[in-house]
Order: C-alpha cells, then sequence, then structure tokens
C-alpha cells in the first residue's frame, strides 16, 4: 500500500523495515529499477524470509531432511508466481522450481467430517456424490440448486461475515460451516463468522452485486468467452512487470499460460529458496545493505522532509527520503507516536499458528490417504484445535522438474519410503487466551499424535519413531475483519496526513491477498511506482 506520490529523487536513500518476502521483493525490485537508490533492509532477527521458514534436521548423522515451518507451496494461477517463477529464472534458479500436475494425487484434498473421518473433497462425479451423501454435504445440493434464485440483501450493505455471505447464497449455515470454515482454516487461521466476506470472497461478492447470483454469474462469465476465442493476454500487472523489467513479452505470456494450468508449485531445498536467492541477489548490490539482529524501535521525522529509524540496539538511521514498513499492523502499531494511528493499527489481531513438524524414514504412514492433507472444518468437535495437516512427503514424491532440459536434475526428495508432515493449530482458537495460552512443546506433540491416531488410524508407537519439532509462529496472520477493506482505506489516508510521501506499508496485512504470490506482486507494484 503505497500514497500517491512523485518519483524518487535521484540518489534517494530508502530503508526497507522488514526481511521477509515482502520486504526482500520490494528491496530487489526497487534496486533493479533505481540503481542510483541507496536501499537499507533492517531486519530484526538473524535470518531473511521471514514466515517462510525452510529448516533442516538430521535423522541420522550427515542426512539433512528440509522440513517447512511456514508456507510451502505457490498456486500456478496466481500473477505473482509468474512473477517469483520469472525472477528466479533472471536469478539463474529457475532448475529449483517443480510443479504439482492437475491428476497428482498430491492434488487431492481432504476435509474432516463431524464424525472423524476424512472425506476426499470432490474431484469426479464418484465422490462428488460420496460427499454431497455424508454429513459434510449436509445442504450443498439443495443450496446450489436454489443459489440462482436467492436474491440479495434487502439492504446494501458494505461488507459482512464471510459466513454470512456464504449462508445466504446457499440458504443455510451448513455449507460455511462444514466446508468454508476449513478452507479459512487452512488459509488464514481464523474463524470465518468474523472474516470480512468483501476481502476474503472478493470474486464472489462481485458475482452476486453484479448478476444477483453466483451461478448466473459464472455461467455468464463461460458463456462469454465460449462466444469468441481471443487470445490470452497478460494480466496489467504482468504487463508492467515485463515492460519495466526488460522481459520478453511473448516468453513472460507463455511462462504465464504454462503456470496457470498448474495447480501448484515448491522450490528445491524449500520455498525458502526464493527469499534467500533475493537476499543473496540484493548482498551483491552496491546499493543495498541489509542489517541484521536490531529490531526497528521508532520510525520517526528528523526536519518534515527526512524521515528517521532508531534501532533498539539504540542506533539511529537517519536521512531517509522513503520508509518502507513490511511487518504486521500490531509490530508497526509499537513504532509510532501518533495515537490516533495506533489505535488504528491496534485494531488488527493476527492469529498464532502452531507448527508441528513429524518426519520418520523407512515408512510410509499415510500411504492409505495420498493427497495434500486436510482440513478441519469449525463444525467438527475438535478437541486438539488441529486446523489442518499437509502431507509434505506425498507432495514432494510427487513433484516435477518444472525445467526439461538434459542436465540431471537434484532430487527434491530422498529415496525410498518416508513419512513427513506437518500440522497446524491453534490459529482463531487461542484469541481468547492470547500469547499466554500457549502450551509446552510436548503438549502439541500429544494433541497431533491423538489426532492422527484418531483420524487416519496411525498406530502411536509409530509416531513415536519419528522426530517431532514443534514451532510457535507467533502472531504472523493478520486477520481481515468485516469492514476491512474500509479500514484500510482509512489507514493510507492517515498514514499520508501524518507522513506524506515518505511511508508506505507492505506485506499481507496491506496487500491484495494473504499468499505468497500476492505479497510479492505488490512489493513490486509499489516499487514501480516510486521508482
Amino acid at each position: 500500500m503505497i500514497p500517491q506520490c512523485g518519483k524518487l529523487a535521484a540518489n534517494a536513500n530508502v530503508a526497507v523495515v522488514g526481511a521477509g518476502v515482502g520486504g526482500l521483493s520490494f528491496a530487489y525490485f526497487l534496486s533493479k529499477l533505481r540503481p542510483d537508490v541507496n536501499v537499507t533492509v533492517v531486519e530484526a532477527s538473524k535470518r531473511q524470509g521471514g514466515w517462510i521458514n525452510s529448516s533442516k534436521i538430521e535423522d541420522k548423522p550427515g542426512h539433512a531432511v528440509v522440513i517447512e515451518k511456514g508456507p510451502r507451496t505457490l498456486r500456478g494461477v496466481a500473477p505473482g508466481t509468474t512473477l517469483i517463477i520469472d525472477t528466479l529464472k533472471a536469478l539463474n534458479q529457475e532448475s529449483a522450481v517443480f510443479y504439482i500436475e492437475s491428476q497428482s494425487e498430491a492434488n487431492r484434498k481432504f476435509l474432516l467430517a463431524p464424525n472423524d473421518q476424512l472425506v476426499q473433497v470432490p474431484n469426479s462425479l464418484r465422490t462428488f456424490y460420496k460427499f454431497i451423501s455424508g454429513p459434510l454435504g449436509k445442504g450443498f445440493g439443495s443450496g446450489l440448486l436454489g443459489e440462482a434464485f436467492r436474491k440479495g440483501p434487502v439492504n446494501k450493505i458494505s461488507d459482512e461475515s464471510a459466513h454470512n455471505f456464504i449462508s445466504r447464497r446457499f440458504g443455510n449455515e451448513y455449507v460455511s460451516n462444514n466446508i468454508f470454515s476449513a478452507l479459512f482454516h487452512g488459509i488464514y487461521a481464523g474463524d470465518i463468522k468474523k472474516i470480512s466476506a468483501k476481502k476474503t470472497l472478493g470474486t464472489m461478492v462481485e458475482l452476486e452485486q453484479k448478476q444477483g447470483s453466483l451461478i448466473r454469474g459464472m455461467i455468464k462469465k463461460y458463456m462469454s468467452k465460449s462466444d469468441g476465442v481471443s487470445e490470452p493476454q497478460l494480466p496489467d500487472s504482468l504487463k508492467e512487470y515485463g515492460n519495466l523489467m526488460g522481459r520478453d513479452m511473448p516468453d513472460l505470456m507463455k511462462l504465464h499460460s504454462t503456470l496457470k494450468k498448474l495447480p501448484m508449485l515448491g522450490l528445491q531445498n524449500g520455498l525458502e529458496t526464493f527469499p534467500e536467492s533475493l537476499a543473496i541477489a540484493l548482498g551483491q548490490m552496491s546499493n543495498v545493505k541489509i542489517l541484521s539482529g536490531d529490531a526497528s524501535s521508532r520510525l520517526s521525522m528528523s526536519d518534515g522532509s527526512k524521515a528517521e529509524i532508531h534501532l533498539e540496539s539504540g542506533r539511529k538511521l537517519a536521512n531517509f527520503d522513503h520508509i518502507r514498513l513490511t511487518n504486521t499492523p500490531g509490530v508497526i502499531s509499537k513504532m509510532i507516536q501518533n495515537k490516533d494511528l495506533i489505535r488504528q493499527l491496534q485494531k488488527v489481531h493476527s492469529n498464532t499458528v502452531v507448527l508441528v513438524n513429524f518426519y520418520l524414514a523407512g515408512e510410509d504412514l499415510v500411504d492409505t490417504y495420498h493427497s495434500f492433507g486436510y482440513l478441519v472444518p469449525q463444525s467438527n468437535r475438535n478437541e486438539e484445535r488441529l486446523l489442518g495437516v499437509i502431507f509434505d512427503s506425498v507432495i514432494e514424491q510427487n513433484f516435477k522438474p518444472f525445467v526439461k532440459s538434459g542436465v540431471p536434475h537434484a532430487a527434491v526428495r530422498q529415496k525410498g519410503k518416508y513419512t513427513k508432515l506437518t500440522a497446524m493449530l491453534e490459529g482463531h482458537y487461542l484469541n481468547e487466551e492470547g500469547l499466554a495460552g500457549l502450551k509446552e512443546d510436548s503438549f502439541y506433540v500429544g494433541s497431533v499424535k491423538r489426532a492422527l491416531s484418531r483420524h487416519m488410524g496411525i498406530p502411536e508407537e509409530a509416531l513415536n519413531r519419528g522426530i517431532w519439532q514443534v514451532t510457535p509462529a507467533k502472531e504472523c496472520l493478520p486477520q481481515f475483519f468485516v469492514g476491512y477493506d474500509d479500514w484500510l482505506a482509512q489507514l493510507s489516508k492517515r498514514f499520508v496526513e501524518n507522513y506524506g510521501s515518505h511511508v508506505s506499508l507492505g506485506g499481507m496485512a496491506f496487500g491484495k491477498g494473504p499468499g505468497v504470490p500476492d505479497v510479492v506482486m505488490d512489493g513490486f507494484e509499489d516499487a514501480a511506482k516510486l521508482a
């Protein structure tokens, strides 16, 4: 999010607070577009990558295993993914890219029914019939058949909860509680009854507003595509990227068209390969400095025209023409002095997700349910406060190299059978207790063991033989409350009133969407506005 302002002056000084993927992307693109601009990246921790965290463990001496403690895959359809893959290509890292085919077993997904049985998300007529005949399908068939005949809200509303929107369109609460709430657990770790429909279901909300119905809107969209065969077009964001970065446009179009057909992509040695590649590239630029291990404690204006950053160590960084903040709203609120802005930023709560990683060599404990994994709807009693489980070993074993060449690719997976998975817990379930409600690692390991034994019939004895790691990602996911877009517009206006064009906001809380591709695309677009 950046105010409408002029371009940076020649040899301007810019600071980027936060070396997560949003901060690194912004710094990288700005540095490429404006080599004369001096960029200083300030990061509180001693590592770069933020919430993207591809860690390594040893299951035996000399044998390292990558475990993901954050995001691990990219959506092929997202324009930001095209930007990421093209950037990796420019950094000579294209051979690290792998993909999953649409028909792959790793593209299957499951939901946990109220009876604790895993039910496959439909991907065929057979699985569709089985799904709507089961407890999770309650209200789905009738809701779908009647959707085209249901009118919109009697009184015009600017926003509502995602739960209210889905319940209105399907004529019941079952579809939201049994299906969509699970998706919101997987994406936002949030409560669907408190999250903005406009922010998270924007395309569906727009269909209702323009066509009066989701079904009618989708049919009209399909018919308009069928009426005439038009050449595929690059999104405007990618056109701007291609033009400003000097890319071959036909090649970029080909890449985007190819990626759109792929459900997901991943990187060798984990998704952190991307921010690591950006950090290495930035470290080789003479106009860029990366300062790690010292948190930014305060932002101030020196004489009305220059900005300053005060670090926790007592050091002051001064003479900045522009500062890019990529932290969560709660962290930013502690860096500024304006009480009104502080109050506005503190309206956004960020959920904490506890990630529990498991690895066992020599055995495949999820062979009955080979898939991407499963999510837990809010309709489940869920004593463990589990959000979902990702089957990393299944994903890795189905990865294929994106680049077809005669050069052998290093395997993204190890040989032989193994089990690697990541369980996600807490999220909105922890909100009433706050961080004080976090438990010991052993508590979460025990919870996941019980859940896997109950949901999948995995013997506890086998789970006891694996390696476990617990990572609390504290306040990592900003929650998009009802009215979030209006709040964001007001916040932007107030930042301009207080800081003019000297400050911009980046990261998940201030961008178009929650995914890594969205955050990276926002970083490029805002860098382009300044360049």
